[in-house]
């Protein structure tokens, strides 16, 4: 069943955004259908749209997590600035495909 992850971080740009991306690892996370990112008026925003939320699960536990850690450590990313993010999700259900 689709799975749909909205990620709202205030106070985050491009630079942040480009700092995780780099250290999220080769080629496209399994079971990824979707991805769009971009500036709001006042950060970042990511929309994600995966074939379960089992695989998104899996995305941010094996590589997401450890991509801002390394972002953090290695690039001077501040998680600070993405901890306050607001993230919104949305299962098959309310989805019409």
């Amino acid at each position: 069943m689709p799975f749909g992850v909205l990620q709202e971080m205030p106070g985050v740009g491009e630079q942040e955004y480009r700092q995780v991306e780099k250290h999220l690892g080769p080629g496209r996370p399994p079971g990824l259908l979707a991805h769009v990112a971009g500036p709001t008026e006042d950060g970042w925003r990511i929309i994600n749209i995966w074939d379960s939320e089992e695989a998104f699960r899996r995305f941010q536990s094996e590589r997401l997590i450890r991509a801002a850690g390394l972002a953090a450590q290695e690039d001077g990313f501040d998680p600070g600035k993405a901890a306050g993010f607001t993230s919104v999700t949305v299962d098959g259900t309310e989805m019409p495909f």
